[in-house]
């Protein structure tokens, strides 16, 4: 009995209320675990340790100090990083919006206007003449470079027009220089409407200068500007080509098929022509180069044309007046007689084309030939002759025969009938080639004896007519 109630005393009833209920496992602390991890991580916030109070049968958590420091720090780091995601965001937007400014300073126009349209940039351009640059260079910028404009923004640029055309360069003396010369002249200048023209010269050196040549006439060399025209012609020494033309057959060919070919291959043709009697009018007889040969442009060549059938000139001193008319068939012949003081009658006087010549239809196919007559001879026209028959008479007689001889009329009363001739300063002889015969003229009166006149061999005039007794001077007819 005593072992039962001494289980109910103090300290045996709680030991056998605590082995009659359940057991409940024994909380043990937390333990700290201290986990490794990289340099980049942060250290995991330990867990708060608990501890278990038997006496009053309570649990009691207590919290690591170390966990609300952690806490905070976390805190921090999320505030950080949003105030950096908003800077982030800022900085984005701003370079969105902004563009950063190259240096153009030096470069083409066309650089810059590429560059602000692909970044939505407006432009204001300023010009100005510039020596030193050429046109279209820009000279300055106003943003600096490195710095940033807003898209939609402007950007001042000084552009370069290159060298003033207005701004007069006096010309120096380029027949005296030679191209390369001439070529830094101009580079120098910034005359570029000084043009240089290089030609090909059989006379003057390569690259010597050939001629110089102003546009405009008003400009001369010492008011010349830089906007003018000007041109220097240089040498290009001789020009050589190729043989690699091949010459047809021109023979019997028309001329202007030759002519055809020069000009198309540039061949320096020559033309002689001759007669022939078997090659028709303007048809090729020869040629200087043979077919299928090869020659070069501008080489020279020679052809010959056919001027159809020749006729060639006799020698008409082998004929006589009568005969020479028809000394040549198909050419035709004007012979004719012509007093001469010094040549016998018959003789040839001259002809008109050359013995031996040879005329073409090309030529004048005419020829004048003379034959002398001897010294003219003066008839005796008393009692046969009236004053009506005297200008045919002296015309076919003398001047048609080239004798300059005329005649001049005195009207006298004789018992002839009226306009008989009655006296004659000369008659029954030969005259000189050049002379003027006194006829007396009967006005029909009888009884009247005639005037006479001494034959005058001379050739003077011993009884020339007058006005006021009625003298009239025969005209000769060409």
């Amino acid at each position: 009995m005593s072992d039962f109630l001494s289980n109910f005393n103090g300290d045996n009833y709680d030991r056998r209320k605590q082995e009659k209920e359940p057991r409940e496992p024994k909380k043990e602390a937390p333990k700290k675990v201290k986990q490794e991890v990289s340099s980049e991580k942060q250290e995991k916030a330990p867990e708060p340790k608990l501890r278990s109070r038997n006496k009053t049968n309570e649990a009691t958590i207590e919290i690591d100090p170390s966990y609300k420091k952690q806490k905070r720090k976390k805190r921090r780091w999320v505030i950080l990083g949003a105030i950096a995601a908003v800077l982030a965001l800022g900085v984005f937007y701003y370079q969105q919006t902004h563009v950063k400014v190259p240096n153009f300073i030096g470069k083409n126009l066309s650089d810059l206007q590429v560059w602000a349209s692909e970044n939505k940039i407006k432009t204001k351009i300023k010009e100005s003449y510039d020596l030193a640059k050429d046109a279209n260079t820009i000279l300055a910028q106003k943003q600096k470079s490195g710095s940033r404009i807003k898209k939609g923004g402007i950007l001042n640029v000084t552009n370069s027009l290159g060298a003033d055309p207005k701004e007069k360069i006096p010309l120096p003396d380029f027949m005296q220089m030679n191209k390369q010369q001439v070529e830094r002249w101009i580079k120098e200048k910034k005359a570029d409407n000084l043009s240089l023209i290089e030609e090909y010269s059989d006379t003057i050196e390569k690259g010597r200068p050939i001629r110089f040549e102003i546009a405009n006439a008003e400009v001369t060399p010492e008011n010349y500007r830089r906007k003018d025209s000007a041109k220097v012609y240089f040498s290009k020494g001789k020009q050589t080509y190729q043989k690699d033309i091949k010459v047809p057959n021109f023979l019997r060919k028309p001329r202007s098929e030759v002519e055809t070919w020069a000009k198309n291959n540039e061949i320096n043709m020559t033309y002689e022509e001759k007669t022939s009697n078997d090659i028709p009018v303007d048809s090729i007889m020869e040629q200087s180069i043979a077919k299928d040969e090869k020659i070069a442009k501008k080489e020279k060549m020679k052809v010959t044309v056919s001027l159809g059938k020749g006729y060639v000139v006799p020698n008409f001193s082998e004929y006589n007046l009568d005969d020479a008319s028809s000394a040549l068939e198909g050419v035709q012949i004007q012979a004719k007689g012509i007093y001469t003081e010094n040549l016998p009658y018959g003789q040839l006087v001259s002809q008109s084309e050359e013995a031996g010549k040879v005329l073409s239809a090309k030529d004048n196919l005419t020829i004048k030939v003379l034959y002398s007559l001897g010294q003219p001879y003066m008839k005796d026209l008393r009692g046969t002759m009236v004053e009506g028959g005297l200008q045919k008479y002296f015309h076919d007689e003398f001047q048609s025969k080239g004798a300059n001889i005329n005649y001049v009329i005195r009207r006298v009363d004789s018992d002839q009938p009226k306009g008989t001739v009655v006296g004659m300063s000369h008659f029954s002889d030969y005259v000189p080639l050049n002379l003027t015969v006194s006829i007396d003229i009967s006005l029909g009166n009888l009884g009247s004896a005639p005037t006479s006149f001494p034959n005058n061999t001379n050739g003077e005039n011993t009884g020339v007519g007058n006005e006021a007794n009625g003298g009239n001077q025969g005209t000769p007819s060409e």
